[in-house]
């Protein structure tokens, strides 16, 4: 009895930690993902220069390195390959949508290719020339430009692998041994100031993180003071108004020359007067987003919190424009909860966050109903967002988790900084989980917040 017990724990310990370590593959592979898109984006202006550069330099160095400057071997299926598959980068403005998620894709595996593992062959079978290695030199500082580090490693080590494998596979003439030799601090040396530099740029990035922070929470304080007078002049109006209209009342009944005032005045000021504390409010919630956002997340500390009164709490904060806005949004509580390890305020203006994109979306496509739901199913607990709006486009979905990025089928109108999803996929994962996202253009927006049970929750 006692042996099938502790097989049976040892059969569900093994379990949890291979659905943790699924977990946390999943995560690593999201941020390499992400890695692969934001890098991507940040080459994008130069794919049809690169493009046309190496789509007409391959074949065109056939011709200098077997006329000109001969050496030992060549290849002109090796580039050819190498210029077909640059060359669709140069129309990468025409690709159709459809295709535009796999451009990340396309341009690793192209430069794969044509940079790394081309340069690293050729420079093998000639026999690590003097040439040919300055030639993969050239190559390597043009990865560490376009890519980062880990982009770097990943692109060198799966070339020069395929390089070697390839060169095992086909005669070849000996190395040169002391060209190597001479060779590799000279590209020790190119591959660390190509990671210094690939910092510089990373630091470059977060200072821009820090002045906007920096700035957003500035603007926020200075906005709290008028915000609180518009408030409370606006207290001050409804709390006296009922006095001023009897003594309004008094003065018609005593035959006083007063102007008349009607009731669509009254309603009329009313209805300024609530909009004026619905916006102050609406302002309020904005700057307590902004001052979250510029908060370290480190600095909050983890609390067992309930899903259920997260959302709860995000709907009853949340300052709805109007009451048809509120109605839009529904909590499918069918009595589903969970807890976490984490902390209530974050996944509140996570929350936050989501509910404003849906609002915004489903608001410009005039149709969409906004819908909240928690799942306990599987592996991981989940808190759902979902809007039957009108989806994200497929070349877009990939990026809405990069920093800066936003996008807005109306040419740009009403665009956001692109840090609020940025700032919720860091705020899951400082809590353990993750943020996914799926839609369907057209049909729905659809994300999923994952939070790891209680008894697969890592140490900090």
């Amino acid at each position: 009895m006692n042996a099938e017990l502790a097989r049976r724990e040892t059969r569900q310990r093994l379990l949890r930690q291979l659905r943790l370590a699924g977990w946390m593959l999943r995560r690593v592979l999201g941020r390499l993902q992400s890695s692969m898109f934001e890098r991507t984006r940040y080459s994008e202006p130069k794919m049809v220069a690169m493009a046309w550069v190496g789509g007409l330099g391959f074949p065109m160095y056939y011709l200098v390195w077997t006329d000109l400057f001969p050496q030992p071997y060549e290849n002109l299926p090796l580039r050819l390959l190498g210029s077909a598959l640059f060359l669709p980068l140069a129309f990468v403005r025409r690709w159709p949508r459809r295709l535009r998620p796999w451009l990340p894709l396309y341009w690793y595996a192209t430069i794969t290719y044509a940079l790394a593992f081309f340069f690293t062959y050729m420079t093998l079978r000639n026999g690590a020339s003097a040439p040919w290695l300055m030639s993969h030199l050239a190559a390597v500082f043009l990865i560490l430009l376009l890519f980062d580090v880990a982009g770097f490693v990943i692109t060198s080590l799966v070339g020069t692998a395929l390089a070697l494998f390839v060169l095992a596979l086909t005669p070849h003439p000996p190395l040169d041994e002391s060209n190597l030799i001479v060779y590799i601090p000279v590209l020790l040396f190119a591959v660390v100031c190509g990671g210094v530099s690939s910092l510089s740029h990373q630091m470059t990035q977060q200072a821009r993180v820090d002045a906007l922070i920096a700035s957003s929470n500035n603007i926020a304080h200075e906005l709290r003071t008028p915000l609180a007078s518009v408030r409370v002049a606006a207290q001050a109006v409804r709390r006296y108004l009922p006095t001023l209209l009897e003594a309004y009342r008094a003065a018609r009944a005593a035959n006083l020359a007063v102007p008349e005032l009607r009731l669509a005045h009254l309603q009329g000021l009313e209805k300024g007067l609530d909009t004026m504390e619905r916006e102050v409010t609406h302002a309020n919630t904005a700057i307590d987003m902004l001052l979250v956002a510029s908060r370290p997340i480190d600095e909050v500390r983890p609390e067992r919190v309930s899903a259920r009164h997260c959302v709860r709490e995000a709907l009853e904060r949340y300052p709805f424009g109007s009451t048809v806005e509120r109605d839009r949004v529904t909590f499918e509580d069918d009595g589903t909860d969970f807890t976490f390890s984490g902390s209530e305020l974050l996944v509140v203006h996570v929350l936050f966050n989501l509910i404003k994109n849906a609002l915004l979306h489903t608001g410009r496509a005039g149709k969409g109903e906004i819908s909240i739901a928690l799942d306990r199913r599987g592996d991981v607990n989940r808190i759902v967002v979902r809007d039957t709006g009108p989806g994200i486009p497929p070349d877009v979905l990939p990026r809405i988790f990069d920093r800066f990025y936003s996008h807005s089928e109306d040419g740009g109108r009403g665009m956001g900084m692109g840090i609020g999803l940025a700032y919720s996929r860091a705020a899951m994962e400082r809590m353990r989980g993750s943020i996914r996202c799926h839609s369907r253009l057209g049909e729905y927006t659809e994300f999923v917040l994952e939070f790891p049970r209680d008894d697969e929750v890592p140490p900090p």
